[in-house]
């Protein structure tokens, strides 16, 4: 009796085949997560969680980060939402070890639409949706689900066998236990300068400021994508090392940069005085 009248006060996750709900917010470390931007390309793992503070919920969301290795080679991405702000986000995500990136999503609106909220109460409710490469609801879950049955449903969705190792670290995030965390290098825009003009330089640079800033002004041979879709292009860059990020004054190149080196990225650097000290670049 007690757990049907807890149902009643409980929204429903969306169920297979019903048509995934925009969902556009921001990452504890700034990068804003639009849904739309992995049509055709990911599936999404979008993992609602309520408490910072349950053993129960650790748990799972660090069991969790132990299969998103095989999940990339299935093309897919996880997600972490909760209503929490950023700056705890960030925090936890830190004393947690995640790989993968947590979302705030304020008073769990998006949540809501996804059926994974209170009715009353704003506060995201532990669930998972699974949204496929078109866009739909694939699968759903009332609670957080043990990582094999998780695994295998979207092995299942891609018509492929569950993976039993990961064949390449680079670009998954994952790295071997006791192995030291790669650090991102600040470095001037001179010695940037310098490193690229070098004839048997091997380094990229890449921009991630937005297509018209790049189209406004960019250095010969600069890459460009915009940090808000590195998350789900950085394999573009077809390479795990050497890799030099900026920006226009150097924040979202050092998020660029911080992301890089998550991924598996080795010899990342960031231009700390960013494209605004780049010689030739216009005024300000």
């Amino acid at each position: 009796m007690q757990d049907r009248i807890s149902k009643l006060w409980r929204l429903a996750p969306l169920t297979a085949g019903q048509l995934a709900p925009a969902l556009s917010l921001t990452a504890e470390e700034g990068t804003w997560i639009k849904i739309r931007d992995f049509q055709g390309h990911l599936n999404v793992v979008l993992v609602f969680f309520r408490s910072l503070r349950d053993d129960a919920t650790e748990k799972a969301l660090r069991e969790l980060d132990t299969i998103t290795g095989p999940l990339e080679q299935l093309d897919t991405i996880v997600f972490g939402v909760t209503h929490h702000r950023t700056d705890d986000l960030r925090d936890f995500r830190a004393r947690l070890g995640l790989d993968y990136h947590l979302v705030y999503d304020p008073m769990a609106l998006t949540a809501r639409k996804f059926g994974c909220s209170g009715r009353v109460r704003p506060y995201c409710r532990s669930s998972v949706v699974v949204v496929d490469k078109q866009g739909s609801v694939a699968s759903s879950y009332d609670g957080l689900p043990a990582t094999p049955q998780l695994l295998q449903a979207i092995a299942d969705l891609e018509g492929r066998d569950v993976p039993e190792q990961l064949e390449e670290r680079a670009f998954t995030g994952v790295r071997d236990p006791g192995a030291p965390a790669d650090e991102v290098r600040e470095i001037s825009s001179g010695d940037a300068r310098a490193l690229l003009d070098d004839p048997d330089s091997v380094f990229v640079l890449l921009d991630v400021r937005s297509a018209a800033e790049h189209d406004a002004f960019h250095p010969s041979g600069a890459a460009n994508i915009p940090l808000d879709e590195l998350p789900h292009r950085y394999q573009d860059i077809q390479q795990n090392t050497d890799i030099i990020c900026i920006s226009q004054t150097g924040g979202q190149s050092t998020t660029a940069a911080e992301f890089l080196t998550s991924v598996g990225m080795s010899n990342v650097y960031t231009v700390s005085d960013g494209m605004a000290s780049w010689p030739g670049a216009p005024a300000q």
